[in-house]
């Protein structure tokens, strides 16, 4: 069975895929530019491409050349894949339940502050009225 895409699709893929490639080093050169030392989550911020993108063949080869990546492929077993996963997710736990204790202590300072600064306005006000005019 033969797979053959059409013409007009074949050549809107390429027109796509320039139109990617062009967008990549263009900010790759503006953010070397800016003095930055260009990592991927750098592009992706800076391009709006999804991560998915930069791990497509022609765009990694970009990545080489540009020294933003480099040529070693890391082709882990699938068990420690789902073990380190498993670990980067929990980790990621982790720091957002610290996270929430953290804005949750804020809170609570900050609701403390807030009603110290009302007391302090109530005698204020207070002492305003009794003035002699």
């Amino acid at each position: 069975m033969n797979h053959k895409i059409p013409r007009a699709l074949a050549e809107k893929q390429d027109r796509q895929r320039q139109l990617t490639i062009n967008t990549i080093l263009q900010a790759i050169t503006e953010l070397k530019a800016e003095g930055y030392a260009v990592r991927i989550k750098d592009l992706i911020n800076y391009t709006g491409l999804s991560r998915s993108v930069f791990g497509k063949e022609h765009v990694r080869a970009i990545l080489i050349s540009q020294g933003v990546v480099s040529e070693k492929k890391c082709d882990p077993s699938p068990v420690p894949a789902k073990q380190s996963t498993e670990q980067r997710l929990r980790q990621i736990l982790a720091d957002k339940e610290s996270r929430i204790s953290q804005l949750v202590s804020e809170n609570a300072s900050l609701k403390n502050e807030c009603e110290l600064l009302r007391g302090r306005l109530f005698l204020l006000m207070q002492v305003k009225s009794v003035e002699p005019k």
